[in-house]
């Protein structure tokens, strides 16, 4: 059985019954009339007095063309939208029938509101004059809840939302998947909400809020887990999308794993965006944070306020000099220095840096130095990112295959 609908837009002809048959079943709070000037009178004189109860409202959108379909959609795309907020009718309350007026109204009341509307209605009969092929027969109407259109157009704007998605443009792909859920029927519902909250999840990870990310992704797994039963393109996605919450699981306890984590980031920001600059700034970040982790769990240095009893003896006073900060008083380490302090304790990965450093790291961080993202004025190239990647990828001992890489939607 259909639920009563707060309001239904109902195009209008030069026979009433059959509008009066779909009003008195659905029994609307709100009525709109789409008529043209020859049929407008016939609501007062023909339908309205016909009603078996009594709606709250009613209004009219009239066309100056019924045989106009760019003036019938104008008018009903200008009106309707008016006469919802003045009715405090929500989009999703409206129903749409389109069982009366001239097939060209028919198609104007259709293109405008499938925006709006998911639910449409149509009065039809199993009896018609003319040998079956005139009109209904007066008492011969039968009403027709028809399938929402929006279950098949959402399999094609689906489309939309997954390239959307792989271009790392997650936020944008959530609010496509988010109409979408709010038009499809019930039962395709938890599909495409599952789908949003995945699409938030990535874009919460995407902006390093891993925790909130985890959560998100958490609460969309098990639906799309038993959605990719029968589908093997979505049955990929699911794979790649219970290694992705592994991964925030060890990165919950292991911080270590960040710099995996920037180094993914600026792979999506230069391979899906060509944002070099951000690839960059990201990769410059990676570095720097491998050296931070490597002397806070080697040898128990912070290096934003480091212990000065712990600096090896015969650099000590060099390294208070010239890194204590005079506003706060504490040992600070930026990039370089943290790698020199960790080749002073002869760790392998200080002792890499610098093996690197003059042939292939040095120019690579001037670059990024001198970048707008930084202290400069010069755009960082494709050829700078792929390098430095490369570098970073040799002085961590991390393949590519190591890292994080979210899913790529194929629906």
């Amino acid at each position: 059985m259909q639920s009563k609908p707060k309001a239904v837009l109902v195009s209008v002809g030069g026979s009433p019954q059959p509008i009066i048959k779909s009003l008195n079943e659905q029994k609307p709070e709100y009525i709109c009339f789409f008529t043209s000037e020859a049929t407008k009178d016939s609501t007062e004189k023909d339908i309205l007095p016909c009603l078996t109860y009594k709606p709250r409202h009613w209004d009219w959108i009239i066309t100056p063309n019924a045989e106009g379909l760019s003036e019938c959609y104008r008018e009903i795309a200008t009106r309707l939208p008016d006469i919802l907020k003045k009715w405090n009718v929500k989009e999703s309350q409206l129903i749409v029938d389109y069982t009366g007026g001239t097939k060209t109204m028919s198609v104007a009341v259709t293109l405008a509101t499938i925006e709006l509307s998911s639910k449409y209605t149509y009065v039809g009969g199993v009896e018609r004059n003319k040998n079956g092929v005139g009109i209904v027969i007066d008492g011969k109407e039968r009403m027709l809840y028809l399938d929402n259109p929006w279950n098949e157009i959402a399999f094609m704007d689906k489309k939309r939302a997954c390239i959307l998605f792989n271009k790392a443009r997650y936020a944008s792909a959530s609010e496509v998947f988010a109409v979408i859920e709010e038009k499809v029927s019930e039962n395709h519902k938890p599909f495409f909400k599952a789908l949003k909250n995945m699409s938030d999840g990535y874009d919460l990870w995407d902006r390093f809020k891993h925790e909130d990310a985890r959560t998100r992704l958490y609460t969309c797994r098990d639906v799309l887990k038993t959605s990719s039963i029968h589908n093997k393109k979505l049955e990929r996605i699911v794979d790649t999308l219970i290694q992705n919450t592994l991964f925030l699981d060890k990165l919950k306890d292991n911080k270590e794993l960040l710099y995996y984590d920037l180094i993914a980031n600026a792979r999506r920001r230069a391979e899906f965006e060509n944002k070099y600059d951000d690839a960059v700034a990201r990769l410059y970040r990676a570095v720097e944070a491998m050296a931070q982790f490597k002397l806070k769990s080697t040898h128990g240095i912070d290096s934003s306020n480091v212990n000065e009893n712990v600096i090896p003896a015969d650099v000590r006073e060099e390294f208070i000099s010239k890194y204590r900060d005079n506003k706060d008083n504490k040992i600070k380490l930026g990039l370089y220095v943290s790698y020199d302090l960790l080749n002073k304790f002869n760790n392998p990965l200080g002792k890499s840096f610098f093996e690197f450093y003059e042939k292939e790291i040095r120019g690579l961080l001037d670059i990024r130095n001198n970048s707008i993202l930084a202290h400069g004025y010069r755009p960082v190239s494709q050829d700078t990112y792929e390098k430095l990647l490369e570098v970073i990828l040799k002085l961590s001992g991390i393949k590519r295959e190591d890292l994080p890489e979210f899913p790529v939607l194929e629906l």
